[in-house]
């Protein structure tokens, strides 16, 4: 066999020589080299390399060759597809640092990814100028997640899930090369037509000269707006304060506030594409009116009762006023439960301000959880009835908010309950008319009684004389100490509870507050034991309400701050709890 071999080899080789005899110079090398190249390959039993799979044979088809690389090649994107998405373990891809983006909640999120050995080492924040910092600074938490996990399979922070998901997309177009289908935060609501609509309300179309603040909630959180109302009549609207929101879809939101000028009304549609952005400003301008009086018509009722003392008429628009004297100035407390056979009861507390005899703050709390919370409750309806009954100076004439029904009335009864108890006494108003009784009855009878005033003269001196040693006694024992609370300081916790959107965990917030004289003097000592984050809105609330609450004596009135809302909350409820433990 070998031979055989040998013979065909050195046949074929000398044909090919021949074929080359005529080029010079390299006659008789080649004959000789090619000789030699064929004793190697036989002597070692060298083959040729062959295709494993694909070398056609003469019965093979191409077609057949074709199909089978295709099917290897899907094989093979299968296998790059899921080591891309393997949950855990080593990134297989090339030592270097890569970067990618893709949307997070108002915008592009762009990381840089630097990959050694096969693990992540490090992921960068490149550019995210669309996000909420204090959200984005939260979502950040699935950085450490993915490092620890090397694997972009991780979850999403709560309360921040379109950052989230921005920077989890943007760590997988980096690393390799997907392309994320994510809508930006206004993109997914407006897209799927999921932002609540601002119900339309009855307006006088005048109010009293002035600037008025108001606050609304818009997408990224509060937006705070200036109204300057001159003749009765608005003339300029200024946004003051909307650091949650996104520039782009904003600055279409602010198309709204040149149509509520031109029509004197704060009924417009909200700006396409910006919906959520355009109820926020709504809403804040209604909540600045609402501490407008209305003004013509107002001044108009003004000028009758000084001519025609008594009258309680209403004037014709849709504001019922109560009359001037009809509440005492102050901050007053009512409760209702809110009880229906569908739902578990819970209860409404209204915390409403009177001054110069009209309403001007009504605040509303609940212990509403769950569903309840949730679709009652947190609704942006209800959460527009306190500025609707502040515009009406009482709850006559507001509508309860249609599939919220008993959350309404639950509103309406908590608020008639705080009015009853800042209504003014009817014994001041006797004690007046029988104090000029007796002045007439003196002013006839003089001469009569004389006599009998000297004797209730004597007795009455002697009485005061008595009752003043009395009080001068008791105030030399205790000069400095309240009526009802012992002066002291007190160390108080409270549990800071999150709002419905439950975005981040209920943490302790502690503070010394002294108490002197029967009010607070000093609020100290205030720590928040929890993450960065919530220390600055702990932090935020404090420069807010502190000082106002010293300068008040306690913090019944004091509103929240805006953007710090369950902080304000916490630092009010502990106020009440240092007063509850300093009770005699």
């Amino acid at each position: 066999m070998m031979r055989e071999k040998w013979k065909k080899y050195v046949e074929k080789f000398k044909s090919l020589g021949d074929k080359v005899s005529g080029v010079k110079g390299i006659t008789a090398v080649i004959p000789a080299v090619c000789l030699a190249v064929l004793m190697v390959t036989v002597l070692t039993g060298y083959k040729t390399p062959q295709a494993k799979k694909y070398e056609a044979s003469e019965t093979e088809d191409i077609s057949q060759i074709k199909e089978a690389l295709a099917k290897e090649s899907t094989a093979a994107m299968a296998e790059t597809t899921k080591k891309n998405t393997t949950k855990k373990g080593a990134i297989d891809v090339k030592d270097g640092t890569y970067k990618g983006s893709a949307n997070g909640y108002g915008g592009k999120v762009t990381v840089n990814v630097t990959v050694s050995k096969k693990t992540m080492t490090a992921i960068d924040i490149v550019s995210a100028p669309g996000e909420t910092d204090s959200f984005f600074q939260r979502a950040k938490g699935v950085i450490d997640e993915m490092l620890t996990a090397q694997s972009t399979d991780v979850d999403v922070v709560s309360g921040a899930t379109y950052s989230s998901n921005g920077i989890i997309g943007a760590v997988k177009n980096a690393l390799f090369g997907t392309e994320s289908n994510n809508a930006t935060a206004a993109n997914a609501g407006n897209a799927a037509g999921s932002a609540p609509s601002v119900s339309k309300v009855s307006e006088s179309g005048t109010w009293k000269d002035g600037t008025y603040t108001g606050s609304g909630k818009g997408f990224g959180g509060t937006i705070s707006v200036k109204v300057t109302v001159k003749d009765g009549k608005i003339s300029a609207i200024d946004v003051t304060s909307a650091s949650g929101e996104t520039a782009s879809y904003f600055s279409k939101a602010k198309g709204i506030i040149p149509k509520m000028i031109s029509g004197q009304t704060t009924n417009v549609d909200a700006a396409s594409g910006a919906t959520y952005s355009s109820n926020g400003i709504i809403t804040a301008v209604r909540n600045a009116l609402s501490k407008a009086e209305t003004g013509k018509s107002s001044t108009k009722k003004k000028k009758n009762k000084k001519k025609n003392s008594g009258s309680n008429s209403n004037n014709n628009n849709n504001n019922i006023a109560a009359p001037a004297e009809g509440y005492e100035d102050g901050t007053y407390t009512g409760s209702a439960a809110c009880s229906g056979e569908q739902f578990k009861e819970y209860s409404v507390t209204a915390n409403v301000t009177i001054k110069n005899g009209k309403i001007s703050a009504v605040e509303i709390s609940s212990t509403a959880k769950g569903t309840n919370l949730k679709q009652f409750m947190s609704r942006d309806e209800i959460k527009n009835l306190p500025s609707l009954i502040v515009s009406k100076n009482g709850t006559s004439g507001v509508d309860a908010v249609s599939g919220a029904t008993y959350s309404s009335h639950a509103i309406f009864n908590a608020v008639n309950d705080a009015l009853s108890k800042a209504k003014k006494n009817s014994s001041s108003t006797e004690k007046k008319e029988e104090t000029t009784t007796e002045k007439k009855e003196e002013t006839t009878t003089e001469k009569k009684e004389e006599t009998t005033t000297e004797k209730k003269e004597e007795t009455t001196t002697e009485k005061k004389e008595e009752t003043t040693t009395e009080k001068k006694e008791e105030t030399t024992e205790n000069p400095d100490e309240g009526k009802n609370y012992k002066n002291g300081t007190y160390k108080v916790s409270i549990t800071c509870e999150p709002d419905e959107d439950e975005d981040f965990d209920p943490y302790t917030i502690s503070m010394d507050i002294t108490i002197k004289k029967d009010k607070i003097t000093e609020i100290s000592n205030i720590t928040a034991n929890t993450n960065s984050t919530n220390k600055a809105y702990t932090n935020d609330a404090k420069k807010g309400m502190v000082s106002k609450i010293i300068a008040n004596g306690n913090a019944d009135g004091v509103n929240t701050v805006a953007g710090a809302t369950c902080s304000s909350k916490a630092i009010k409820d502990a106020c009440q709890k240092a007063f509850n433990a300093a009770k005699k």
